[in-house]
């Protein structure tokens, strides 16, 4: 993952690089208008950021890829595994009403070009997939709550009943957050992963101190996921940012509490 060449408070993805067809970026705090923990470029419309910087600062993003603001579907996300098809039906509702359908939405999945799928995040887990052979695309939220509740299947589910997206047609990428130095988590989350079938080994879950308590890598849990729904591999790009250590590029909801700003990630079929 690097800076877009042309706008360095992007980055963008290196596995997207050549497809002529795609267009996508993940934002970092740089580049808007915000105060204060928002500073700069707070893009969360459900944060406690001034309504007129977030819409500065969508608009500022929008006019960078010539689009309007209206053109980034981004849901309300509520840390839940529901995925909604953006289709011709839901394109042909009023703002209000998409508003209400977006609600408790934390996964999209489209056909139609001109209009970005996009996830917020600050600290949670963006992940971008694309269907080569069918041209379907994805934009996921995936905190520890949604990851245990396999929204990750449940995408690549609703793409392959929708479009017949095949797994092994898909491309993905797996965005900024934090990682599993700084992602402690209580026997609890543990359980919840535990019940609904997941497996933590060591590349996914460690002890770690000075808390010896458990940590857990969702990138990584993430990739293993999708290689498990027969995702190629190589076909997978995970970056190593980690949002809370890099306190100079990324929002983080652990290092500045949940009052902070966020980035967002999307993707968009040309």
């Amino acid at each position: 993952m690097k800076p877009h060449v042309q706008h360095k408070t992007l980055l963008q993805f290196g596995i997207f690089e050549n497809i002529p067809n795609l267009e996508h970026f993940s934002t970092t705090r740089k580049g808007g208008v915000s105060k204060g923990e928002f500073k700069s470029l707070n893009l969360g419309n459900y944060s406690d950021d001034d309504p007129l910087n977030i819409f500065e600062n969508r608009s500022a993003l929008a006019r960078f890829f010539y689009k309007d603001v209206d053109d980034f579907i981004t849901p309300n996300q509520t840390h839940g595994t529901n995925v909604l098809l953006i289709d011709d039906a839901f394109l042909s509702l009023d703002k209000s009403e998409k508003l209400e359908r977006l609600y408790g939405i934390d996964a999209t999945i489209t056909q139609k070009k001109d209009i970005f799928l996009c996830a917020t995040t600050a600290d949670c887990v963006p992940i971008l997939l694309f269907d080569k052979k069918n041209e379907v695309i994805a934009a996921v939220h995936a905190g520890w709550r949604g990851t245990s509740g396999r929204i990750v299947e449940k995408t690549v589910r609703l793409m392959h009943e929708t479009f017949g997206t095949s797994p092994a047609d898909m491309v993905a990428a797996i965005g900024p957050s934090i990682g599993i130095e700084n992602y402690e988590v209580g026997k609890e989350v543990e359980k919840e992963f535990k019940k609904n079938g997941f497996r933590l080994g060591e590349r996914t879950a460690r002890i770690l101190p000075p808390s010896k308590k458990i940590h857990l890598d969702l990138k990584e849990i993430n990739r293993q996921e999708l290689i498990r729904l027969g995702v190629p591999a190589d076909q997978i790009e995970k970056t190593r940012y980690n949002t809370f250590k890099n306190s100079r590029l990324f929002f983080s909801a652990r290092r500045q509490t949940i009052h902070c700003g966020r980035m967002l990630t999307g993707i968009m079929l040309k």
